[in-house]
């Protein structure tokens, strides 16, 4: 089974610029704000106990769905809501003005059959970056990005699991953990596995024009 679709044999950088491997939910998209006004619209809330949606999504009588109702629930929000999800603050701003000094790749956890209509969102807010969706870890398509250039490569994800995921499996890519929302932040116990954690774009700016 393919882990990331399109294939990387598509995808054609400037191999003397830095590459930028950026995740898209909660980094480019503000999955949260959306998610729970969807949420509240069937009747369900989502109780901020631990940073996963498993276990998190809860019903009126106060009984979690399953691993497989969330699935579910995951399916129609994306089917819904993917073209028209609003962006995380300063996104488009400063993927605009890094992309100037980098290569920039977005690679996401959506489902493969959302794949166009993520797309057709990147395009829809003027983000015309290439676009890959991946299964499982991103530790692996990460490395594989990364031998597209001669210059370093930087991975950011809101996910402490994605980022340990790309250490674990290549050491020379640069890792940011960037986490916007305040609420999602204050759940996230062990923040130092990354090169660095961000909670804004400036930061990330910043970040990136001095690594």
């Amino acid at each position: 089974m393919e882990k990331t679709s399109p294939s990387f044999k598509s995808l054609i950088i400037n191999k003397n610029k830095p590459i930028l491997i950026c995740d898209a939910d909660e980094v480019i998209f503000d999955f949260m704000h959306d998610f729970l006004i969807f949420l509240e619209k069937n009747q369900l809330f989502f109780n901020w106990n631990s940073y996963a949606l498993t276990g998190n999504i809860i019903r009126k009588n106060n009984k979690a769905l399953n691993e497989e109702e969330v699935k579910k629930i995951i399916s129609f929000f994306f089917k819904a809501h993917t073209l028209n999800m609003k962006l995380v603050n300063g996104v488009k701003r400063s993927l605009n003005k890094i992309s100037k000094k980098f290569n920039i790749i977005i690679l996401s956890n959506i489902p493969f059959e959302f794949y166009e209509l993520r797309k057709s969102a990147l395009k829809k807010n003027k983000l015309y970056f290439p676009f890959f969706a991946n299964r499982g870890e991103k530790g692996t398509p990460c490395s594989i990005i990364s031998k597209l250039s001669n210059k370093q490569t930087w991975f950011i994800d809101d996910s402490p699991a994605q980022v340990s995921s790309v250490r674990k499996i290549n050491s020379n890519i640069k890792t940011i953990l960037f986490i916007d929302n305040h609420k999602l932040a204050k759940l996230v116990k062990y923040k130092e596995d990354c090169d660095f954690y961000s909670t804004n774009w400036k930061k990330n700016e910043k970040i990136l024009f001095n690594g």
